[in-house]
């Protein structure tokens, strides 16, 4: 029963020091147990840089609000707009998807719901990983394919027609991938050839579609 009695004590001291430490915090602001050693800021509204994995306790920005030079939570537009604080092609987003599209990866399948705010490239552009620019898909850097007769697609890495499969159901998605050339097939062993070269069919279908996919995630499946 004493301990229940300490531990409780312990419970309503804490709770009153967060609540007296809350309502120490100005304006825009809230108080957190363990809040980011570099959070957002205007000239930094996108979180870009070296941080420590460790959290600090203290007053932070609230949701949509960035510290300025002179060290006060302002709202997004009073940072001097969003032209300025984020790069060309690009808009800021309170509460941006975690897998932004990339030029490798344009539509990510899995990604997790949470969000998170910063610099996003607008609607109809893609991230270029090396240059960090958003661009156009047509203006993404060309992918040089390790195989003989592969070609980079930027939508259909994914799906592909196959000596078991010529003309495949692809779902609407778009992730890039190495795929065969124009008139090419991918045969069971993972070459590109001719369809006079595929021969005779006596894989799974399944199978064949699953040693496509296994090219790009460096997984290879037994014959079913």
């Amino acid at each position: 029963m004493q301990e229940k009695s300490v531990l409780f004590i312990c419970f309503i001291a804490l709770s009153t020091a967060i609540y007296i430490a809350q309502e120490d915090c100005p304006p825009n602001e809230e108080y957190l147990l363990c809040g980011s050693p570099c959070p957002f800021n205007c000239t930094n509204p996108d979180g870009q840089v070296q941080c420590s994995d460790d959290c600090i306790e203290g007053c932070f920005c609230k949701t949509g609000y960035l510290r300025n030079d002179n060290g006060t939570c302002v709202s997004i537009a009073e940072c001097g707009g969003q032209d300025d604080i984020c790069d060309a092609n690009e808009e800021f987003l309170s509460c941006g998807t975690a897998c932004p599209g990339t030029c490798k990866q344009p539509d990510p399948i899995v990604c997790e719901l949470a969000c998170s705010m910063g610099c996003f490239c607008k609607a109809g552009y893609v991230r270029d990983t090396a240059s960090g620019q958003c661009v156009t898909l047509d203006k993404c850097p060309t992918v040089k394919c390790p195989n003989e007769n592969e070609v980079w697609d930027v939508c259909n890495g994914l799906c592909e027609p196959s000596c078991a499969d010529q003309e495949p159901v692809c779902a609407f998605s778009c992730t890039g991938g190495c795929i065969c050339g124009p008139g090419l097939l991918r045969n069971a062993t993972g070459e590109c050839v001719t369809p006079e070269k595929c021969g005779n069919i006596t894989t799974n279908p399944l199978t064949e579609h699953l040693n496509a996919i296994s090219k790009l995630l460096d997984v290879k499946f037994l014959n079913i």
